[in-house]
């Protein structure tokens, strides 16, 4: 699956988040390890059934590190690792992944992966909103929109300080609505640089509805940051993702 590209963008339209499980006015820098699983196609019942043998094995292993999970619409499995505050917590990330539980049966992915694309991303708490009453709960989230800006070469700084611009203009607007930012670091999968915005709904519909709100709320001001950041960037790419949380992990401890 290819992420879908367009050659409008909307930005103002949505609210910016990254992941679901992110505390309120959180102010330090964390990483994340995506994991996006292509399965073989007529494979997802046994690939959800694989998972949830292997999130049972985390939790056997007592792997610290939570697990965000949900599936795009082109059925492309989205697992997000919610690391630490410093790099080196990949590698703490994967030494505990290796040490959990072997699966009793060898290969328990064989013929049913495809291939898997690994990035990993840094928060950039200093673009983002966060209020303390967030228009959502995390329980509440069932509808995920990421989209992905890739900027020219030498205008990531610029559009880091356009989207600084619209977060200022969202808080003086009193948009309740989350928006959390994350910057590629490295990765098989995406491009650098990328910026990735996810946009958190109840649903479609209240996707939708949430982001004419906001659209208005911002008004021309916010239309024009938008258009800037659109001239920007040489490519931007758009996905909608259904949460499952079925298929996460989160530690005990």
């Amino acid at each position: 699956m290819k992420r879908k590209s367009f050659a409008t963008f909307v930005f103002g339209v949505c609210v910016i988040a990254w992941g679901c499980g992110v505390s309120t006015q959180q102010a330090e820098v964390q990483f994340r390890l995506l994991e996006e699983v292509y399965i073989t196609p007529g494979t997802a019942e046994e690939f959800e059934a694989s998972s949830m043998a292997r999130t049972a094995r985390m939790a056997a292993g007592n792997v610290a590190f939570g697990r965000l999970a949900s599936v795009s619409d082109d059925g492309v499995y989205r697992f997000l690792n919610q690391l630490g505050g410093d790099f080196s917590s990949v590698g703490e990330w994967r030494e505990q992944i290796t040490a959990m539980p072997a699966s009793p049966t060898p290969n328990p992915a064989a013929g049913i992966i495809d291939h898997i694309d690994f990035s990993v991303w840094q928060s950039r708490p200093d673009l983002s909103l966060t209020p303390d009453s967030p228009r959502i709960e995390n329980s509440e989230i069932g509808f995920i929109h990421e989209i992905r800006l890739y900027p020219k070469f030498g205008a990531a700084e610029e559009v880091a300080e356009l989207l600084q611009k619209i977060r200022d203009l969202s808080e003086s607007r009193n948009i309740n609505s989350r928006r959390l930012v994350a910057q590629l670091v490295a990765g098989t999968g995406p491009e650098w640089p990328v910026f990735s915005l996810v946009f958190l709904a109840r649903d479609a519909e209240d996707y939708y509805a949430q982001s004419a709100r906001d659209i208005e709320a911002r008004g021309d001001e916010g239309q024009e940051l938008v258009n800037q950041v659109q001239r920007l960037c040489r490519k931007l790419e758009r996905e909608h993702y259904t949460a499952r949380q079925d298929l996460g992990y989160q530690p005990s401890n």
